[in-house]
C-alpha cells in the first residue's frame, strides 16, 4: 500500500489530493501558493494549510505542479517548503502543464494551457519533451485570459484614438471593470496590474464573440491563432500526431475558443481536460521511485 499526495498550485487556489494505491481518499483546497504571485511566506502558509488538512503522516511521495516552476530557484523553494511539511517523503515539483497529460492518463501528447497565462508542453512515449511559450505576461502569454482582456482594452483605446465611438466590446470591458467611460481605462490598467483580475475579465470577450460581435470575435480568433501555434510547435518538434489536451480555466470554460483551436489544428485529436490537474499530480507522485529503490 502506497500513500501519496498530489498538489496543483494555481494562480487563485491550491488543490491537493491524498491517495492510497491510486485511489483518492481525501482532498483539500487553500489559497494560492504560487510564489511568483504571493511570495514565499504566503506560499508556505497556504501549503501548510492544504497539506495539514490531508494529514501528512505515512505519505511516501508528493508531486506538486506549479505555474512558472521553471528555474532551479522557484523549484527548490517549493520543494523545501513541501519537504518540511511532509518529512521523509520523496518530493517532486514540476511545471503545471505536466499535470494535464497525467490527469488524462496519457504518457504522450501535448498539454495546451490557456488560463491566466499560456504554454504548451509535450512528451513522447520515449520520454523526450518539448515546450513552447510560458514566458509570462511581459514577454508572451498570447491566447491567455490575461492577454485577451488586455487586447479588448487595446481595442477600446485604439477606437478612442481614431475618434470612433465606443462599440459593444468597448462598453462591455469598461462596464466589467466597474468604470463609466473608456477614458478611464489607461489609468485603471496601470493602477491595477493583477494578472488574475484581468484574466477573469476575458469572459466578456468570449460572451460577445459567441453573440456575433465582430470585434470580440477578432480578439478571440487571435487568441486561438496563438494557442494553436504553440501546440503546433511542440507537435512538430516531437513529431507527434497528438493528442492535444486543452487545460487552464480560460480554455476549459470557453467552448467557442475550444472550437476555434480545433479548427486551426484540423486533423489532430484535440480534447478538453476532464479531470482536475491534481489528479495528474497524484499519478506523477505514485510513479516516483521509492527511497529504497534508489539505493539498489
Amino acid at each position: 500500500m502506497r500513500t501519496v499526495i498530489g498538489v496543483d498550485i494555481g494562480g487563485s487556489k491550491t488543490h491537493a489530493i491524498r491517495a492510497v494505491d491510486g485511489t483518492p481518499v481525501a482532498e483539500a483546497v487553500a489559497g494560492s501558493a504560487n510564489i511568483a504571485a504571493v511570495g514565499e511566506a504566503e506560499a508556505g502558509r497556504q501549503l501548510a494549510a492544504v497539506i495539514g488538512q490531508l494529514d501528512p503522516r505515512g505519505v511516501e511521495a508528493v508531486c506538486a505542479g506549479a505555474a512558472g516552476a521553471d528555474g532551479t530557484g522557484s523549484i527548490g523553494t517549493i520543494t523545501r517548503l513541501i519537504a518540511d511539511l511532509v518529512p521523509g517523503a520523496r518530493v517532486s515539483v514540476v511545471h503545471d502543464a505536466r499535470l494535464v497529460l497525467a490527469a488524462e492518463g496519457l504518457d504522450a501528447g501535448v498539454a495546451l494551457i490557456a488560463g491566466t497565462g499560456s504554454v504548451a508542453w509535450g512528451r513522447r512515449a520515449d520520454g523526450a519533451e518539448a515546450r513552447a511559450g510560458g514566458w509570462g505576461h511581459l514577454l508572451g502569454d498570447e491566447g491567455s485570459g490575461y492577454h485577451v482582456a488586455l487586447d479588448a482594452v487595446r481595442h477600446a483605446l485604439a477606437r478612442m484614438d481614431s475618434g470612433e465611438p465606443a462599440d459593444r466590446l468597448t462598453d462591455a470591458i469598461v462596464a466589467r471593470c466597474g468604470l463609466t467611460d473608456r477614458t478611464e481605462l489607461i489609468d485603471f490598467v496601470y493602477a491595477n496590474q493583477d494578472k488574475r483580475y484581468w484574466a477573469e475579465r476575458a469572459g466578456v470577450v468570449a460572451e460577445l464573440a459567441a453573440d456575433g460581435d465582430p470585434a470580440a470575435g477578432a480578439v478571440l480568433a487571435a487568441a486561438a491563432d496563438a494557442l494553436a501555434a504553440l501546440a503546433a510547435r511542440v507537435l512538430g518538434r516531437l513529431d507527434l500526431p497528438g493528442p492535444v489536451v486543452l487545460g487552464g480555466g480560460f480554455a476549459v470554460h470557453q467552448p467557442l475558443l475550444q472550437r476555434a483551436v480545433r479548427e486551426r489544428l484540423a486533423g489532430r485529436d484535440v480534447r478538453v481536460l476532464s479531470h482536475a490537474p491534481a489528479v495528474g499530480a497524484v499519478r506523477l507522485a505514485a510513479a516516483l521511485p521509492r527511497p529504497e529503490m534508489e539505493t539498489l
